[in-house]
């Protein structure tokens, strides 16, 4: 694959996640936070796990499977965040700060795995950054406990970009790394849900469409 087919692949992937900022926030009209997590990745983890028919064969190196549950205990923690802020922020505010995942994954590539960032590359970053704060309502604006989480949100994000990366250059296997991220989150946050939250088939009937949306798009 060359580097114009992957980025034009990572525009599409970020289109597709952009458009599901609405769903994450009407779903909250019918399920909690850890319901909702929970029924998304189910309905993305039982649609890639036919597609993993195409990876079969496939030799795993050592030190396989650990790369592969930190990098979906990461996934959890990053999209349960960002679901949570839901509730206390708007959909503009929620998409954008967790936006600045954009500028925090370079940054955690230096760190982390010594990758620089290019001239070109940090001030995209910058004019993002600015972007965003100036689309979030600026430095002055106050920001609420779901701006707060957005961010947060954005920081899990971006290390579980650099380990996803660092997992996928290592291991390959993009659809088998995809279906079991999907499959994890869902196993940790149904049972939650079920326990603590609305979980219920009445529930997730009225919230159909916005799970279809981030089921089978966004997630």
């Amino acid at each position: 694959m060359s580097k114009l087919q992957a980025n034009c692949l990572l525009l599409l992937a970020a289109a597709f996640w952009g458009f599901g900022n609405v769903a994450q926030k009407t779903v909250l009209d019918h399920l909690d936070p850890l319901s909702a997590v929970g029924m998304r990745c189910l309905i993305a983890g039982l649609m890639a796990v036919p597609l993993t028919m195409l990876e079969w064969g496939g030799k795993f190196g050592p030190g396989y499977w650990m790369s592969l549950i930190k990098v979906s205990i990461l996934f959890s923690i990053s999209i349960i965040i960002q679901q949570v802020s839901y509730l206390d922020t708007s959909v503009t505010n929620a998409s954008f700060l967790v936006s600045t995942a954009t500028v925090m994954t370079p940054l955690a590539a230096w760190f982390l795995v010594g990758e620089r960032p290019t001239a070109i590359g940090g001030l995209a970053a910058a004019m993002t950054l600015a972007g965003v704060l100036l689309l979030s309502g600026g430095l002055t604006a106050s920001f609420s406990q779901g701006d707060l989480a957005a961010i947060l949100s954005a920081a899990c994000c971006a290390l579980w970009m650099v380990e996803l990366g660092r997992h996928m250059q290592t291991h390959g296997a993009p659809v088998a790394t995809a279906a079991a991220q999907f499959l994890g989150a869902a196993v940790i946050t149904l049972p939650l849900g079920f326990l603590q939250g609305n979980l219920s088939l009445a529930a997730i009937s009225d919230a159909g469409p916005e799970l279809a949306v981030l089921g089978i798009f966004s997630t």
